[in-house]
């Protein structure tokens, strides 16, 4: 009896262990594609805070 109730706690760790590992891949892929957003954003708005014309707007309070 006790040799079947730790190959049965044996078996759920394995299980949680690899069901904590999916998500943490999971969530490092989220990860990486937030920042490649994030690094598309920046660069958007790097290029209309150089453009003259949205300058001078701003500058001018529009």
């Amino acid at each position: 009896m006790k040799t079947s109730q730790a190959v049965i706690i044996i078996l759920l760790t394995i299980v949680g262990l690899s069901w904590l590992s999916y998500t943490i891949v999971d969530q490092q892929k989220q990860i990486v594609k937030l920042e490649q957003q994030l690094q598309h954003e920046q660069m958007k708005y790097k290029i209309i805070i150089n453009d003259p014309l949205v300058r001078d707007a701003m500058e001018a309070g529009g």
